[in-house]
């Protein structure tokens, strides 16, 4: 325990005055009490401020060092002034680090009093001891119990989501919160280039900041953390690295709102957190490959199937867009927006088991020739179903040609039993088929022309919430420009 810091608790101590009080009673004077350092060179501090002038006499402190030396409790100043000394020891020192006198007083105290006095006093030392101690231990179970928590926390982030663009804002939330500091930047390494980058970057004071103005020369405490994979730590700025088996990426903190400096146990408790963020960034990051190996297969399937005959079993990317946006406007899950997407490229696989010549009819088709068309759904159901991960957009597929009112293929299903991901299909496919040239329709229609179609058809072949949504989004201009880039392609 430091000496000033023992001091200072000494002083403050309301039972010390109390203690005063009761001595003063039972001598009937206004003592004065102080203490000073066994070399008497340290400064003197007075409890309360003293109010004997005699205290100022060089006569007066040759008593202080006369009790000292002889090791005496009880002596008389040059002014018949009693004085009366009590050692302060810290921990396990065998001699005192400072002594308590009590002087100003000329009344013999009985020993038992005095005994007492000595006894209250060492309660008084030993109540502050144990408090600094307990202080000691809180302060440092404290950072372990909070990066506990945050172990917990981060855990719950890591099953949130596997979206690294949503991920690391919620990981810079949190320790922004459990750190109390003001900004927070996590920044990764490019496993190719070797090179550090911001991802995340919120700052309290300034709610526009954009991971984008971060200019590459403010990454200096990044760069010295990725080249040392050490804790950086001076005042203000704490910064540590993301380690796996490498360091992968650092998180950086900043300005305090209490406006004190980052000490080493906020040291410890982002470098624990930093131990689990990594495993949260590390499954994002391979959630993400997986993802763009899995639509790449899907990709290299669309491309193969379009070399029989272009345009017809697959649909261009402009489609998956518009699909997209009407799943985005209407707040699908990420698990939801990711089945859409597979089943909006493959929507059609199942056309290939139709004859050439039925697909290109441009005349109206038979019955027979129509029940078979109403088969690719489940055709292509069958075709995607065999591939692991596009089970979750077998049911899109299946049922993107049902109707809101139930008239629709292949199982007349109606309103809600028609999956969502497949209504708003339902509705893109349609768009498409009416801006798009089709071997089936003379002329395609305008964009507002199929757009009161579709206004005309809501309730009753669509979905009236899809609907709304889509007609909020064909407003704005990079919608406009996807079915441009639709109509030029068909």
């Amino acid at each position: 325990m430091e000496k000033d810091k023992l001091l200072q608790r000494l002083l403050n101590e309301p039972y010390l005055l109390k203690e005063k009080q009761l001595f003063d009673k039972l001598t009937g004077e206004n003592s004065v009490w102080w203490i000073k350092g066994k070399d008497l060179k340290k400064r003197t501090i007075f409890f309360p401020q003293p109010s004997c002038p005699y205290l100022r006499k060089k006569s007066c402190f040759s008593q202080l060092s006369k009790l000292i030396k002889d090791n005496r409790r009880l002596n008389r100043c040059a002014y018949n002034f009693r004085i009366f000394s009590f050692p302060i020891f810290l921990n396990s020192e065998k001699t005192a680090s400072f002594y308590l006198y009590i002087c100003h007083f000329r009344k013999d105290i009985p020993l038992l009093a005095i005994e007492c006095l000595e006894n209250s006093l060492k309660l008084i030392l030993d109540k502050i001891k144990k408090e600094e101690e307990l202080k000691e231990i809180y302060e440092t179970v404290k950072p372990r119990a909070i990066a506990l928590s945050t172990v917990h926390t981060v855990h719950r982030l890591i099953a949130s989501t596997l979206n690294l663009d949503e991920l690391l804002p919620r990981i810079a939330r949190l320790c922004l919160q459990v750190l109390r500091a003001k900004k927070c930047i996590i920044s990764l390494v490019d496993p190719v280039k070797k090179t550090i980058s911001p991802k995340a970057y919120i700052d309290l004071d300034n709610k526009d900041a954009l991971v984008q103005k971060i200019s590459p020369r403010k990454l200096k405490y990044e760069r010295w953390v990725l080249n040392n994979a050490k804790v950086y730590l001076q005042k203000d700025i704490l910064c540590v690295p993301l380690i796996d088996q490498d360091v992968v990426g650092t998180i950086r903190v900043e300005n305090k709102l209490t406006g004190d400096s980052f000490n080493h146990a906020e040291r410890e408790i982002l470098t624990v957190l930093g131990e689990q963020a990594v495993v949260a960034i590390k499954n994002a990051q391979l959630y993400e490959e997986r993802g763009r190996i899995i639509w790449g297969s899907i990709r290299s399937l669309a491309a193969l199937l379009d070399i029989r005959l272009p345009d017809t079993y697959t649909h261009p990317i402009g489609f998956v867009e518009i699909v997209l946006e009407i799943g985005k406007e209407l707040k699908l899950s990420e698990e939801e927006m990711e089945a859409l997407k597979y089943a909006a490229l493959l929507l059609d696989a199942g056309k290939i088991s139709i004859p050439d010549e039925i697909l290109m009819k441009p005349s109206k088709l038979t019955g027979k020739e129509y029940s078979l068309i109403k088969e690719h759904p489940i055709k292509s159901a069958e075709i995607v179903g065999t591939i692991e991960a596009m089970k979750p957009a077998v049911p899109l597929i299946m049922h993107h040609h049902e109707r809101y009112d139930g008239k629709g293929y292949p199982m007349g299903l109606r309103k809600g039993e028609i999956p969502l991901g497949a209504r708003i299909i339902s509705l893109a496919d349609a768009f498409e088929a009416m801006v798009c040239k089709r071997p089936y329709r003379g002329e395609s229609m305008s964009i507002e022309e199929a757009v009161r179609e579709i206004k005309k058809s809501s309730g009753t072949q669509f979905d009236p919430l899809v609907v709304k949504a889509f007609l909020k989004l064909v407003k704005e201009e990079r919608i406009k420009n996807i079915i441009c880039r639709l109509q030029e392609r068909r």
